[in-house]
């Protein structure tokens, strides 16, 4: 790798904990960032060094960084209720919706992230140019786990589920974007066509976030559009059987059902571009 200058270094600075400004820079052209945002913004590399230095970046200096992330596309994550598929990208300084039927109707801006309860089937997504397209649509009706029960569904069930895979593709395809649909080891691949990887936790634990994805869960993945699957970087199964164990409640589904963050964080240095970030 090249060596990066001392004076293009900026040590320990990472996308989460950074200001607006920095983090704009990152994402937009990389650890030697200052250089090429001080042209956009026809200052001096010296003057951007001196407002981080300072902490004092300018408002209007803050605003246009923030236009010029907005310029790269929004970010789509259907069937989303946690909202961990789309929360580095927010850091990050990404328009991010996350839409699911369990949040409350309409739109509702909360923790960087745009709240949209609505069901996928009949939604249309707001007009946007689209940096990348996540689906997690719900496994109830499809997880090889829960074949047991299949025949006492009937077909009703599974006829739902198809319906809002396909709404999903049709959403993810309509973007134009690299897009990624996420289900556990299923029968959707009879239903579609086989998945384009899969993965469990504990693989991606190794990245920021991912330190409690100790555990085994295989989930498989499709893709499309250009989408970059993250190199694994794993940890030891710390805990083999936690899925297994969770508690009989009510929302045992939501709490198995909940995206590593681990491999959301991995899927997002894949395939947010010119990144670099330094490591903790």
């Amino acid at each position: 790798m090249d060596a990066i200058a001392e004076r293009d270094r900026d040590p320990c600075i990472t996308v989460q904990k950074s200001d607006p400004f920095v983090r704009a820079g990152l994402v937009l052209f990389g650890a030697r960032w200052k250089a090429p945002m001080a042209r956009s913004l026809g200052v001096t590399r010296e003057t951007v060094s001196r407002w981080v230095s300072a902490d004092d970046v300018p408002p209007w200096a803050t605003k246009i960084a923030r236009l010029m992330i907005a310029d790269r596309g929004a970010v789509l994550s259907l069937c989303d209720r946690t909202g961990n598929m789309a929360r580095p990208w927010a850091d990050a300084g990404f328009e991010c919706f996350c839409v699911d039927l369990q949040h409350p109707d309409g739109g509702h801006a909360r923790d960087g992230l745009t709240w949209i309860g609505a069901d996928v089937r009949a939604w249309l997504p707001p007009p946007r140019r689209y940096a990348i397209v996540f689906a997690a649509p719900p496994c109830t009706h499809l997880a090889v786990s829960g074949a047991r029960w299949f025949k006492e569904k009937g077909m009703g069930g599974l006829t739902e589920a198809i319906e809002i895979v396909e709404a999903c593709r049709r959403i993810c395809e309509w973007s134009g974007a690299p897009w990624m649909i996420e289900n556990p080891v299923s029968t959707l691949g009879s239903y579609w066509r086989r998945p384009d990887f899969s993965f469990h936790p504990n693989e991606f634990g190794g990245y920021d976030g991912g330190e409690a994805d100790d555990y085994p869960k295989r989930t498989c993945i499709w893709t499309g559009g250009g989408f970059r699957f993250p190199q694994k970087r794993p940890i030891p199964v710390g805990r083999p059987k936690f899925i297994n164990h969770m508690p009989e409640t009510p929302d045992r589904g939501n709490l198995r059902s909940v995206t590593p963050p681990g491999f959301a964080r991995a899927v997002f240095e894949a395939n947010v571009g010119k990144l670099h970030l330094c490591r903790r």
